[in-house]
């Protein structure tokens, strides 16, 4: 596992061998506090093969503003475009779950919400 960030606002890490990536949400976002949200995010996919699967962990996520979400798109457009097959996203706030669903069928995210990490990590593999 490589740790590629890890911030206040978000930790994300890839697993080459797995072909995995992880993203930890942590609490409530200022776009100026995560300008290489998208950079780290190219990183990240510079280390996985199309066909990768993506865990992210929202449960400590607190709803972003508007030009946040807009970052959040940009970010699953180009993990959509890398490949991706398939994203575990676990929840806890149905606000925040609601925000991040909107986003996920705006860029046609291939996501399933799960409430375990262990029942997510289960289906990533299947």
């Amino acid at each position: 596992m490589q740790t590629i960030a890890n911030n206040s606002q978000y930790e994300l890490s890839a697993d080459p061998i797995r072909n995995r990536a992880f993203l930890t949400i942590k609490g409530f976002w200022r776009a100026e506090e995560v300008q290489d949200y998208l950079s780290d995010w190219e990183k990240t996919l510079n280390k996985l093969k199309p066909g990768f699967t993506l865990l992210t962990d929202a449960r400590e996520m607190a709803i972003h503003p508007a030009e946040v979400r807009d970052l959040h798109k940009k970010a699953q457009e180009k993990i959509r475009q890398a490949g991706v097959k398939k994203v575990a996203e676990l929840q806890k706030e149905k606000v925040s779950q609601m925000q991040l669903d909107g986003v996920s069928r705006e860029s046609a995210m291939p996501k399933k919400n799960f409430n375990e990490q262990e029942e997510a990590l289960k289906w990533l593999d299947e």
